[in-house]
């Protein structure tokens, strides 16, 4: 295998490693190693190599185990959600996860942000994959984030009006939930605002998805000048790279049926209602200058200034492409909001391929007309590593 001719991987201290530990009393977030398809255990970190084109994430495992190239044994690694923390109920995990990301050591403080130079080297030599089948609420061993490299934290509230059809976290009722909020980029390059929303449930996986500015890089330099969708092309630049299309053929797209398969109590929806789209239209309440000349720094001082039970957002959904947008509800902080070296350096967002919502909605594809968006009703695997799901 090519893969091999990259030459041996020793395992690598994670950034910060020992500044950045779970409290005493919390369940493991991440295995000490990493597992694979065939239940090997890892013993080097995962990585991506040149032989397929950096598209699979392998490790090498102990003789008699795997699959073996030019004499070394090896496998695909798996990225497995974390059996015990899950089992957790939603307000335990939120805890730990808060614990975690303003423990004393990290709160207050921001991981570097990356130049164009480290953003392409990283994005061409690392499997796009991982994101979408990463199982977990931390990055895996020795991954980082290659853009939206800093963000501001908070916990906050989503208020869902009485009538919503939506099922699972978007149903009737209040939500607890995390968002993560920067720019996609460095300010030096451009300003992309964007953000990661996460739902923790009880006895299950969290839900995730992603949103950026409707508008893509550029326009105001107030975060909260226009609207967020998960409906959003990468930038021009990143795209001729042709590297998201690893990991679905329709990129610019994040799916939302995970999010209303299951209720934050972890109760499994037969039959999930889910949109075709999500909107975040600020309210007003919080604003930034619109300065441009803000610098990386600035930007996240501002964002930290938010004040707990700020209304930051009114909430929108579209039930298919060619459906109005709909009122879902109001997105309220309920803390305050931080810098964590922990979140920009650990926490993860899973993104679910579209192609999921798609295979169950199959009559969505015909209307999306999308720049970098081939609408395909096909199953996951079909961009998935072998084994992996």
């Amino acid at each position: 295998m090519a893969a091999i001719v990259a030459g041996k991987r020793t395992r690598l201290s994670l950034m910060l490693q020992t500044d950045i530990q779970s409290n005493a009393t919390s369940v493991p977030l991440a295995p000490e190693w990493d597992s694979t398809v065939d239940g090997c255990t890892c013993t080097s970190e995962c990585g991506a190599s040149v032989g397929d084109g950096f598209a699979c994430d392998w490790c090498y495992v102990k003789s008699g185990c795997g699959r073996t190239t030019l004499g070394q044994p090896w496998d695909y690694c798996v990225y497995q959600g974390m059996h015990e923390f899950e089992q957790q109920d939603h307000s335990v995990k939120m805890t730990q996860i808060w614990d975690d990301i303003t423990a004393p050591d990290v709160v207050h403080k921001s991981a570097h942000p990356k130049g164009i130079t480290g953003v392409v080297s990283q994005i061409l030599g690392e499997s796009m994959r991982t994101t979408l089948d990463n199982h977990r609420d931390v990055l895996p061993n020795g991954r980082t984030k290659v853009i939206h490299t800093q963000g501001v934290h908070c916990q906050f509230q989503l208020d869902i009006v009485p009538d919503s059809k939506l099922t699972g976290i978007f149903e009737p009722g209040t939500r607890k939930g995390l968002i993560r909020m920067g720019s996609g980029t460095s300010r030096t390059l451009s300003f992309f605002p964007g953000m990661g929303i996460k739902f923790f449930r009880s006895g299950v996986h969290s839900a995730n998805f992603v949103a950026l500015r409707a508008t893509g890089p550029g326009g105001s330099n107030d975060f909260f000048n226009g609207t967020l969708s998960n409906h959003v092309a990468p930038p021009a630049a990143l795209q001729a790279l042709m590297k998201f299309q690893q990991a679905s053929n329709c990129a610019p797209f994040v799916g939302l049926s995970d999010v209303c398969s299951y209720s934050q109590e972890g109760e499994k929806v037969d039959e999930p209602q889910f949109p075709f789209e999500i909107l975040f239209q600020a309210t007003g309440q919080f604003r930034i200058p619109d300065e441009h000349e803000m610098s990386d720094d600035e930007l996240l001082i501002h964002l930290s200034k938010i004040p707990v039970e700020t209304h930051l957002f009114d909430v929108y959904t579209i039930a298919s492409p060619k459906a109005a947008a709909e009122k879902l509800g109001k997105l309220t902080t309920s803390s305050e909001c931080v810098q964590s070296l922990f979140g920009d350096t650990r926490l993860s967002f899973k993104h679910q391929r579209i192609e999921e919502d798609f295979l169950q909605r199959p009559s969505w594809t015909s209307d999306v007309n999308f720049t970098g968006c081939e609408a395909t009703s096909a199953p996951a695997s079909k961009w998935q590593c072998p084994g992996v799901q």
